[in-house]
């Protein structure tokens, strides 16, 4: 946290009681001490206190309760009074950081080459200005996104338009069962736009229903004729049901080869999305785990909200 001189130089100072400064032009307001607080500092001299108030460090920082102390030759962040008030402070060789971790539930944990890419097109409103910083990542990212590899990325739209395919994919069964007695979950994927709806279920048979709503639904909403649906092999999706419904509504039923999940990548990519922002989500807040659904559910309305579909920006 420093500017471009030495005097906008602030100082981490673990023994101080205060953020404390001696520079009265910062301050955006200065409230004046009734009474004369004096400092008392490490080699026992003291300083009066004139004042507390607020300094904006950036346009989306602000620091809080600092006092105004005259002669002060240094500017002083407290390292417990920034605790207290609910900041993560990082140390790193030469400097450090200060995280504000009550805002990260806000956005699901999204990583930080996303929120570069949202506010480099100024696509979020109140979002600052940043670059992607690889190394600056919460705890619970590190603890709950470890990977071995990625699935090759689809560089290319093989559809027209919203609504032309959609792929499917179940999730469970959970190791808990839901507030909602749920097991499993059904995630499906809208090919052109990448939007995607999940349904919560005692059992896997129950995705026909939700399937068969869903589409009848687009088809009535976007007023164009849908192409074809593809998932797995799995029983619930491998069926007579499945067959003549696809059969009554002119579409093609696409499968990708057994034992070959990469084939199914749009909705496998989707499933390990939305399974990270949930388990970071709810292991940062140590929320019990009867919650996954509530947490899918929120994880999907954010990724629906934010993530872009990178061929077509």
């Amino acid at each position: 946290m420093q500017g471009g001189g030495l005097e906008n130089i602030w100082l981490m100072d673990s023994g101080c009681s205060r953020h404390m400064t001696g520079n009265h032009r910062w301050f955006s307001n200065l409230t004046p001490m009734s009474s004369s607080e004096h400092i008392i500092f490490g080699d026992k001299g003291t300083c009066k206190a004139k004042g507390v108030g607020a300094v904006p460090v950036s346009e989306s920082f602000i620091l809080r309760d600092i006092a105004l102390v005259g002669n002060l030759g240094y500017n002083l962040l407290s390292l417990s009074q920034l605790l207290e008030e609910g900041y993560e402070v990082q140390f790193k060789k030469g400097f450090s950081r200060v995280l504000d971790v009550q805002e990260s539930l806000r956005l699901g944990h999204l990583s930080f080459d996303l929120l570069a890419k949202l506010s480099s097109l100024d696509l979020i409103r109140g979002l600052p200005k940043m670059k992607s910083e690889r190394y600056l990542v919460c705890h619970p990212c590190r603890h709950r996104k470890m990977v071995a590899a990625s699935h090759t990325p689809v560089n290319q739209v093989m559809t027209a338009r919203p609504g032309e395919l959609l792929h499917m994919d179940t999730v469970g069964p959970s190791q808990v069962w839901s507030i909602g007695g749920k097991w499993y979950v059904l995630v499906i994927v809208d090919d052109f736009s990448r939007w995607s709806w999940v349904h919560f279920m005692e059992s896997k048979d129950e995705a026909y229903e939700f399937v068969y709503d869903l589409v009848l639904r687009l088809r009535n909403e976007s007023g164009h004729a849908m192409r074809a649906l593809h998932s797995d092999n799995g029983s619930e999706f491998k069926n007579d049901r499945f067959k003549a419904f696809c059969h009554s509504q002119g579409l093609e039923h696409q499968f990708s080869s057994p034992y070959v999940p990469q084939e199914n990548r749009v909705v496998e990519r989707k499933n390990r999305t939305l399974v990270e922002m949930v388990r970071t989500m709810l292991d940062e807040h140590r929320i019990p785990r009867k919650f996954w659904a509530k947490a899918i559910n929120t994880a999907c309305y954010v990724s629906n909200r934010i993530f872009l579909r990178a061929v077509l920006y």
